[in-house]
């Protein structure tokens, strides 16, 4: 009886070190993951200020439903009146890819954020008024804005 008591014990250590192993290996991936998902919001976010910081000094006709590559801006004007614009700006933010084998091919994560702003015509200044996350993919799903 003792011996199939310890037996049992021995049994249930095993089992609760290899169930700790397991779930040690899933938090390493979600931080992982957490990681590459912040990396690439980072850089949704630092492309969504250089567009903004380009409209105070574009023109209001420069402005009109243009996509600038090299800061891959989507710009569009949703309102115009006479004291201001109501402009919608979307980017892509890249996670930095990592280094792919055969058997786990790894694609860059990107996130797609949109931007309200506001510029006033006369001193030509951009006030955001909201922003959202659209999605998170990677890029051999990555859809149109």
């Amino acid at each position: 009886m003792i011996i199939a008591w310890v037996l049992y014990m021995i049994l249930m250590v095993s089992s609760l070190v290899n169930q700790l192993g397991h779930s040690a290996a899933l938090q390493v991936r979600l931080l992982a993951i957490e990681h590459e998902a912040h990396i690439a919001f980072v850089a949704a976010e630092n492309r969504l200020d250089r567009c903004e910081a380009q409209l105070s000094h574009a023109t209001a006709l420069a402005v009109l439903n243009a996509h600038d590559a090299s800061t891959a801006c989507d710009i569009a004007v949703v309102d115009v009146n006479a004291r201001g614009e109501l402009i919608r700006i979307r980017v892509f933010g890249s996670a930095m890819q990592k280094q792919s084998t055969a058997s786990k091919p790894n694609h860059a994560k990107q996130t797609a954020l949109e931007s309200m702003v506001y510029r006033n015509k006369l001193d030509q200044t951009v006030e955001r008024l909201s922003w959202r996350m659209l999605w998170s993919v990677d890029q051999s799903v990555q859809r149109p804005l």
